[in-house]
């Protein structure tokens, strides 16, 4: 810097020979660091009329403009050097806070959205559920009623078998000997279960009738008849009864299959249900977390840029009041170097002006 100062004193002392004595010191004069200057050399100059002394005052104002600039050189440099740190930590602050808001945010975001999600895929594990169950219900109530009406019928088919059986009986004593009007109270007994079985009513139509014709008339080709008629119907009660309980063997198999997938099904969509909800649970969490640790960078990355907008306005005064500072010693030495120039080389045109001063 002190270069600088030198530099731009030679070529201001060159412009300077092209002006004469009164004009160059009439400039100064209407500065007031050079008003001030000149007055203090014409105090020293009226006081003790020696040059050389006010010469050896003005190297030492000089001297002390050139501390003055190299101590201001140093804290620029230091200052320089600080703002240089802070401003990339805080530019590195800034760029951390950034990413950590995005990631935070997009943490957010997805937990949220895969919360969403889950909480559909509740609802509708839910519906599943109940729907499983009301499957369920409805299905054991059909099979129940199913057992039910095997019950029922297989007891018919046991009594239509049974009845059958004591018809045929009583058509074989008859075929041995036996008068009807021995066996009647049997025969009506028979013929009324046969009547009122309502399951067989019309199977048992003709047997009915043949029995009755026994009544006025006992046959022995009618009872080879009836007999063979009794057998006929007592097999076709038989093969019904093989196929009812085909049927509820078949029926009893597919409720324990079925009723085994559901229970399995009702038993998956429980646990789905479970890890859904604990699921729903941890998204929560995250989405909690992330939103804090958003809203904590959002508050740093704000405060980091404030901080870095301060740092940068102090930064830029600091130059400012440097440079100014330095134009300020620069041109105060331009001064002093002209005055010096006068007073060594034109020192009675000098001594002229500062006399003619007041």
């Amino acid at each position: 810097m002190y270069k600088t100062l030198l530099l731009a004193v030679v070529i201001l002392g060159a412009s300077a020979i092209q002006k004469d004595t009164k004009t160059i010191l009439a400039e100064i004069d209407a500065d007031n660091f050079g008003n001030s200057i000149l007055s203090t050399v014409q105090m020293y100059l009226n006081a003790r009329g020696k040059a050389d002394e006010v010469i050896l005052l003005l190297n030492q104002i000089l001297a002390g403009l050139v501390d003055e600039q190299n101590k201001h050189d140093n804290v620029r440099r230091v200052d320089q050097t600080a703002c240089t740190r802070i401003i990339n930590d805080l530019e590195n602050s800034i760029a951390y806070h950034t990413t950590q808001v995005q990631v935070n945010a997009n943490l957010r975001d997805e937990n949220q959205k895969a919360q969403d999600e889950a909480e559909v895929d509740v609802r509708q594990t839910v519906q599943d559920i109940e729907s499983n169950e009301k499957t369920y219900a409805q299905e054991d109530a059909n099979r129940n009623k199913q057992h039910e009406t095997f019950v029922r019928k297989n007891q018919e088919h046991l009594d239509a078998i049974q009845a059958v059986d004591e018809a045929t009986k009583l058509v074989q004593h008859l075929s041995l000997g036996a008068t009807f009007a021995e066996l009647r109270p049997r025969f009506e007994a028979v013929q009324k279960k046969l009547i009122e079985n309502e399951s067989h009513g019309a199977l048992f139509q003709p047997i009915v009738t043949a029995l009755t014709e026994l009544a006025t008339k006992v046959d022995q080709k009618a009872i080879k008849r009836i007999l063979q008629l009794l057998s006929q119907l007592r097999q076709q009660l038989v093969d019904a009864r093989t196929n009812l309980e085909d049927t509820e063997n078949r029926q009893a198999q597919r409720w324990v299959e079925f009723s085994s997938h559901l229970t399995n099904e009702h038993n998956r969509l429980v646990d789905r249900k479970n890890q859904l909800e604990q699921s729903i649970q941890s998204y929560r969490a995250n989405v909690q977390t992330a939103t804090h640790f958003f809203e904590v960078h959002t508050l740093e990355l704000e405060q980091a840029n404030e901080a870095l907008a301060a740092q940068e306005v102090w930064c830029e005064h600091q130059e400012n009041i440097y440079a100014n500072s330095s134009s300020e010693r620069q041109r105060q030495t331009e001064i002093l170097t002209r005055i010096q120039e006068h007073l060594s080389e034109k020192l009675t045109a000098t001594s002229q002006y500062l006399g003619g001063r007041f």
